[in-house]
């Protein structure tokens, strides 16, 4: 039984060590980010601490970034190698430039920090990345999205272990403060990187980190802010998970990617319910849009809720809503599919608006052309696939066409011909 919170133990326990890194335990090698701020500095010790207490350690690779935004960073980049190469790591010094700094900056360089070193790692046969993303950084997170509104999703902050920019990313550190990291490496002998733009007034971020000695004072600790993430979070998973159960059995989605649902049935599970339905649907069949935002499924959550429709129905999302007998329709609005035009050559696959796989066979003599099927009409798809009246035109026309020599060998998951295999992909995203 434990005499404390582990918390209460010092950052290089043993205890504490294990428990930090427990969820990557059978992981055969590592990546970790590193700038050389105190955050990741502490991070790099800790996975040395914890290596040392394997049997048969991981393989850690280190992977430090130069933006091409300041001179000082290949400086930088050299300190971290050292201090990797010290510990018995290996090191990969990553160099990008950012196109057009002026604008969404730091957005700008999270996006090409894991790009460059997701490339890195799938070169190098790793699955997981760790950063040092501390309480602190997960308090300024809630802050930002509880400013915008944000709903339990969002408010449930950054998750310990996600999937960011096609890699797993594990964030052992959220129950630690800035402080404490940046006193166990002093406590090591290390200086850590000063980055000027941790103080830069201009990003949002550094502006709720300025405000937060204000909320201690108040009371309000980041500690406290993430508990109540974590514990939101945790309330999200338990709704994600209903909410998926509930969409498997009450949602149908037909081949050419529209889904169908019983209205009277949605508005009768609680609110919260509904709504994550419906931002589940909308994802579903809008494709490659871009999600609606909560404010936004909200109103149509309403809007249906009321039976509010119009004449010509509802849109959001690139997606037409309409209702008829009690069942509501959503599909794919095809007047905004005119630039999925492609040609596949035998062998090739393809992700087409992200709601379709599309692989053309290996013995094709010939390319195929995909393209949305707005030219057919209700006659046509009568003679090629008879029986599917009560399916909307609509929906029809927004499906993928694959034509090959004048002859159609396929229109959604129709296949008419050999020479092609095709699929519905899709997927939730959450709502913040």
């Amino acid at each position: 039984m434990l005499s404390g919170p582990i918390t209460d133990f010092p950052l290089d326990d043993p205890d504490r060590v294990s428990l930090l890194f427990a969820p990557v335990q059978n992981e055969h090698q590592l990546g970790l980010a590193v700038s050389g701020g105190a955050d990741s500095l502490a991070l790099m010790l800790l996975v040395a601490r914890w290596c040392e207490l394997q049997d048969t350690p991981p393989k850690v690779v280190v992977f430090s970034v130069d933006h091409g935004l300041r001179e000082a960073a290949k400086l930088e980049t050299k300190f971290v190698a050292t201090v990797a190469e010290d510990l018995g790591f290996d090191v990969q010094i990553l160099v990008g430039q950012i196109d057009n700094p002026q604008s969404r900056l730091q957005e700008k360089a999270r996006a090409l920090r894991y790009g460059l070193i997701g490339n890195a790692m799938e070169e190098l046969g790793i699955n997981c990345l760790l950063t040092g993303h501390h309480s602190d950084d997960q308090a300024e997170t809630v802050m930002m999205r509880l400013s915008r509104g944000s709903g339990v999703s969002g408010l449930g902050g950054m998750a310990k272990i996600s999937v960011r920019e096609g890699l797993f990313v594990f964030r052992p550190l959220l129950d630690v403060t800035h402080l404490q990291l940046e006193a166990f490496v002093r406590a090591n002998e290390l200086t850590p990187v000063d980055d000027p733009s941790n103080t830069d007034a201009h990003f949002e971020r550094v502006r709720w980190r300025s405000f937060m000695p204000k909320m201690v004072e108040a009371g309000l600790s980041a500690n406290m802010i993430g508990l109540s993430a974590k514990r939101l979070r945790r309330a999200d998973q338990a709704l994600n998970e209903l909410t998926e159960q509930l969409y498997e059995d009450q949602f149908v989605i037909d081949p050419f990617g529209c889904l169908f649902f019983d209205l009277s049935a949605l508005i009768k599970q609680p609110t919260e319910i509904g709504i994550r339905l419906l931002a589940r649907a909308l994802d579903d069949a809008g494709g490659a849009t871009q999600m609606p935002t909560l404010s936004q499924v909200e109103t149509l959550y309403e809007h249906l809720q009321a039976g509010i429709f119009g004449f010509k129905g509802l849109t959001l999302g690139g997606c037409g809503i309409t209702l008829k007998d009690g069942i509501v329709q959503i599909f794919r609005e095809a007047g905004r599919l005119r630039n999925e035009s492609m040609s596949l050559v035998a062998g090739s696959s393809v992700r087409w608006d992200n709601r379709f796989q599309i692989i053309v066979a290996q013995d094709r003599t010939s390319p195929v052309c995909v393209a949305p099927a707005i030219e057919i009409t209700r006659n046509m798809l009568d003679t090629l696939l008879p029986g599917l009246a009560h399916v909307p035109m609509q929906a029809v026309q927004a499906a993928p066409l694959i034509v090959a020599d004048q002859q159609i060998l396929a229109i959604g998951e129709h296949v008419l011909a050999d020479g092609v295999d095709i699929f519905r992909v899709f997927g939730p995203n959450a709502l913040i």
